[in-house]
């Protein structure tokens, strides 16, 4: 039986499949940066957190203001390379992270909240030096 842990809220709207795919039709460089650009993002946010017990199930609630949007669309690598970089998790292969899931909630604008769970004694997710006052918000209970 799985645990809530802990969970991340980042305003931040993260790039779609489908909208890096036409832009690199332009420019193939395009990939490149938008992935350095939100992973090193999401590693200044999670600078100084550390989780402690594995395996982990993240779920993703991607917060998304369009009805017509495909969740498939939504993808959690940047997030998850910007944790491993931020030495929040040592890695972001099966045997740190064993199941990843996506929902789509109907908001007023576009975040993606980040949900941690463990089978392992409750997570430590340090919060210490959250993103105050920077234009990425974050919060985390």
């Amino acid at each position: 039986m799985h645990r809530k842990d802990k969970k991340m809220v980042i305003k931040y709207k993260f790039e779609n499949l489908n909208n890096i795919i036409n832009k690199c039709r332009s420019n193939p460089y395009y990939a490149n940066n938008i992935k350095q650009k939100e992973t090193n993002l999401v590693s200044m946010l999670f600078k100084g957190k550390k989780i402690n017990n594995f395996p982990l199930t993240i779920v993703f609630k991607w917060h998304i203001k369009s009805k017509i949007a495909d969740l498939d669309n939504c993808i959690p690598k940047s997030i998850l390379d910007g944790m491993v970089k931020a030495g929040t998790i040592p890695n972001d292969n099966v045997k740190y992270i064993q199941k990843i899931v996506h929902e789509y909630v109907q908001d007023k604008e576009d975040y993606v909240e980040l949900e941690f769970y463990s089978d392992n004694q409750k997570s430590e997710l340090c919060m210490k030096n959250i993103c105050n006052g920077c234009k990425y918000e974050t919060r985390c209970k």
